[in-house]
């Protein structure tokens, strides 16, 4: 009985220990992109929570960019609120992925028309 208990328990273990993770981002991670986004779209690997996850955007300046999301399953979206003018953002993100863990992360993205 033991042995059989140990055998179910390593694959839930490893499913337990899983995060969120980003598996997709749009504009793309630390691309050149010719016109300025109208959203900026994440993907992660797991379902996360709207209330306690967020995007802030900031400007080659360093003043932020207020941003909305939207959030639909595994997808958050926040529609860029201006046109953004040539230079390098940077995209900070933070969720609350549905196994109750928070995770965070950034990237950069250029706008060269």
């Amino acid at each position: 009985m033991i042995a059989t208990l140990a055998l179910w328990s390593v694959p839930l273990s490893g499913q337990a220990l899983a995060h969120a993770r980003l598996v997709e981002a749009t504009p793309e991670i630390n691309s050149t992109i010719a016109a300025p986004p109208t959203e900026i779209g994440l993907r992660f690997s797991e379902s996360i929570e709207a209330r306690f996850s967020g995007i802030d955007l900031s400007g080659p300046d360093g003043a932020k960019i207020t941003t909305e999301i939207a959030v639909r399953d595994k997808d958050m979206v926040a529609p860029v609120s201006r046109s953004l003018a040539p230079g390098v953002y940077q995209v900070d993100w933070h969720v609350l992925s549905a196994d109750g863990h928070k995770v965070k992360g950034n990237f950069k993205f250029e706008v060269r028309p």
